[in-house]
């Protein structure tokens, strides 16, 4: 008995206690302090465990908290705050460690750093301009993640690159712009262009189609290559192609040759602000492009056609693809008011009714005696002793803020639209009725125009109305009579300046007056047997109408609207001119028929430089291919272009042995510089020499020629013309 009572006793100390602690625990979450607040229900829980209200408070407590934490964490990844995300993340796992999307968080947070660091190495190769490397880190990261944004963003912008770098024409070197004096009558033009070629290293290569006994006279001095051959060209009808850095195509400047010869490429514009058909027409109408589509859903134009007319057409959308200006309409109407009421006097019964005394109800007020079956009475109240004074003010404000486009209308409207019911009656049909809308309240219409100095011309229409007394029709339908008072006008502000619209009154004075008929009409008595009802109401309408431009047309300084645009035959071409020259030092006409035979030259034949001209170079190449692969052999050639007049050529070709090995030959002796000789036959002159790549690790090789030397039949040592280094990537 005693150890029952004992056992009774604990459990009631022991529920005690567990309802404390419940009870801590609610206001301890209630406060916001989450993790004392589940400690203490989990305490509880554990002491309780029949108890289930204690129990599925805590596991309930606990998933709101590990809910929230992970809500806060998704947040601060989604704005790249990682190491707050994953600090939620771990205190979501210590309340619930087996929440899910707490861990799968976490794990998505170590593929993100992953990502980023992928995605700032491709970035760094963007730079340098490696674009294969920089493209397969994004790749690697796309794979992943096709929604990673700067992964996206960047791998757009190296297909741009590429792209770009793809369409970029080959330049010619820096000897184009060297000085030349040339004199030539009725010379062949090919061998103009030979002398040329010899004396700054170019290669000409002639169409089938260019005349053989084509013919020119060209005097110039002291100008560059690059205007000599323009001049040539123009006044050949022929047009030139570059091929690579020191060869050009000569053909026929033709339609037909321009169609065969001519690049075309292919550009999309996405156009953003302005009607992609307008835009079309546009491009149409100026570039003469005739190859050109448009998508009206993406708002988007492709065109092809030659280089040149697509950078016309792009500065064209340039200059036309902008933002319409747009303003902001900070509008006050205020409605204000007066009226005034007076009403003073005795007001008598205004007639007599008679009628059955049985159906005289309580209505009478007095009753009169009559002759007959009538009897006359008065309707209660007989006598009326009216003192009322009424003042009343009236403040009716709209303050509406209206953005508008430039030259677009908005439409303000502020009142009731009262239905309006029309009934019609046909005979052997029946009656229709039908409801129409009558606006009534405060109607505005503004449209602005805004200026590039930047004032805004408004024209504003104000209508205020309001319904002055129902009239009802004789079809049993309803109608209204409004009152009105409208504006319109036309006004231009500066930007920020506020203009008052005022005087729009309405005034009304009305005096009515009930007499007694004869004694109300008397002097000074009368006043005691009338009374006397003023009313006076004035009202007006007040405009405020201030405009604040939000964007005004951008005429950036680097959108010029003024640019060459070609000729009518060769849309987009740069302008023909000449470097400054001396008076009298170019002279030049072509004989593009000549059957007659050419006049003698002053030299008797094709004449060679002047004196004072530099030495025709001989000029070298070397290639080699642009990548190998660790332990693989490349083959490196130079050669002595067939132009030149040199017979041999020697030369060190010069690499390094950490990276190349040369194949057959001593690398002790080499040492990095392996000396070559070229000699001619049969018009070429080439030597190849095999390396093995040694290099362990990606790495970057250059090789080059130096020591170079070549020997002329009849002038001797001649100098020569070293080309530029060649690159190798070394790697898998």
């Amino acid at each position: 008995m005693k150890r029952a009572a004992a056992l009774v006793a604990l459990v009631l100390v022991t529920g005690c206690a567990s309802d404390t602690r419940y009870a801590d625990a609610r206001r301890l979450l209630a406060e916001g302090r989450t993790q004392e607040g589940l400690a203490l229900l989990a305490q509880a829980s554990n002491d309780n465990p029949r108890d289930l209200e204690v129990r599925f408070e805590w596991l309930r407590q606990r998933e709101l908290a590990a809910n929230r934490l992970v809500a806060q964490a998704d947040t601060a990844r989604t704005n790249g705050q990682l190491d707050e995300a994953a600090e939620a993340y771990k205190r979501a796992l210590a309340i619930e460690p087996e929440q899910p999307r707490a861990k799968a968080g976490l794990e998505s947070i170590a593929a993100d750093r992953r990502h980023a660091a992928l995605v700032q190495e491709a970035d760094a190769w963007f730079k340098k301009q490696n674009y294969v490397e920089a493209e397969s880190r994004l790749r690697a990261v796309l794979n992943a993640n096709a929604a990673h944004r700067d992964a996206r963003n960047l791998l757009r912008r190296v297909n741009d690159a590429k792209t770009a770098q793809g369409l970029i024409p080959p330049v010619l070197k820096s000897a184009i712009g060297k000085k030349v004096t040339l004199e030539f009558k009725e010379a062949n033009i090919r061998s103009v262009f030979e002398v040329i070629g010899r004396t700054t290293g170019l290669n000409f290569v002639f169409d089938k189609e260019v005349r053989q006994d084509l013919r020119t006279t060209i005097a110039v001095r002291n100008t560059t290559v690059e205007d000599a051959i323009k001049l040539i060209l123009v006044t050949s009808q022929l047009e030139r192609k570059i091929l690579n850095d020191n060869t050009l195509l000569i053909y026929p400047n033709t339609p037909a040759k321009n169609k065969e010869y001519q690049e075309l490429v292919v550009r999309s514009f996405y156009v953003a602000n302005v009607d992609v058909k307008q835009m079309m027409n546009l491009v149409r109408t100026v570039v003469k492009t005739r190859d050109i589509y448009i998508d009206e859903k993406l708002n988007l134009l492709v065109m092809k056609d030659t280089p040149e007319a697509v950078r016309l057409a792009e500065k064209l959308i340039e200059t036309q693809d902008m933002a319409d200006p747009e303003v902001t309409l900070e509008v006050e109407v205020l409605e204000v008011g007066t009226n005034r009421l007076r009403e003073l006097g005795l007001r008598f019964p205004d007639r007599v009714n008679f009628q059955d005394p049985a159906t005289v109800g309580s209505a009478a007020s007095a009753v009169m005696r009559a002759s007959g079956p009538l009897v006359g009475f008065v309707a209660t109240p007989a006598v009326v002793l009216n003192m009322k004074q009424q003042d009343g003010y009236a403040n009716v404000l709209a303050n509406p803020r209206i953005r508008v486009k430039n030259r677009e209308k908005a439409r303000v409207h502020i009142g009731d639209r009262v239905p309006v019911i029309t009934t019609t009656s046909t005979a052997n049909v029946g009656v229709s009725a039908s409801v129409n809308y009558l606006d009534v309240g405060l109607k505005l219409e503004v449209e602005p125009t805004i200026h590039l100095d930047g004032d805004v011309a408004i024209r504003v229409g104000l209508e205020v109305s309001n319904i002055v007394r129902e009239v009802p029709t004789t079809g049993g339908g309803l109608a209204y009579q409004v009152g009105t008072r409208n504006a319109a006008t036309v006004l231009r502000l500066r930007d920020g300046e506020t203009q008052v619209l005022a005087g729009l009154i309405q005034d009304e004075e009305r005096s009515t007056a009930n007499r007694l008929p004869g004694v109300g009409d008397l002097p000074v008595v009368g006043r005691l047997f009338s009374s006397h009802l003023d009313t006076r109401g004035k009202t007006e309408i007040v405009l405020l109408i201030t405009p604040h431009i939000v964007r005004n047309l951008a005429r950036a300084e680097n959108v010029k609207s003024e640019f060459y645009s070609g000729t009518e035959s060769a849309i987009g071409a740069a302008p023909l001119t000449l470097n400054p020259t001396e008076p009298g030092s170019v002279a030049i006409s072509g004989t593009p028929s000549s059957s007659a035979a050419p006049s003698p030259l002053p030299s008797g034949g094709i004449p060679g430089p002047r004196a004072g001209m530099p030495t025709p170079p001989a000029a070298l190449q070397l290639s080699a291919p642009p990548r190998a692969a660790p332990g693989a052999e490349v083959t490196v050639s130079a050669a002595m272009l067939p132009h030149v007049s040199a017979v041999s050529a020697s030369l060190e070709l010069v690499y390094d042995p950490a990276l190349l090995m040369p194949v057959g030959v001593d690398p002790a002796g080499a040492n990095g510089r392996l000396p070559l000789q070229l000699a001619r036959s049969g018009g070429y002159a080439r030597s190849d020499v095999r390396f093995r790549v040694v290099a362990r690790a990606p790495a970057r090789t250059q090789l080059s020629i130096g020591n170079a030397a070549a020997q002329d039949a009849t002038q001797g040592t001649v100098p020569v013309n070293v080309p530029p280094p060649v690159t190798i990537e070394l790697g898998p």
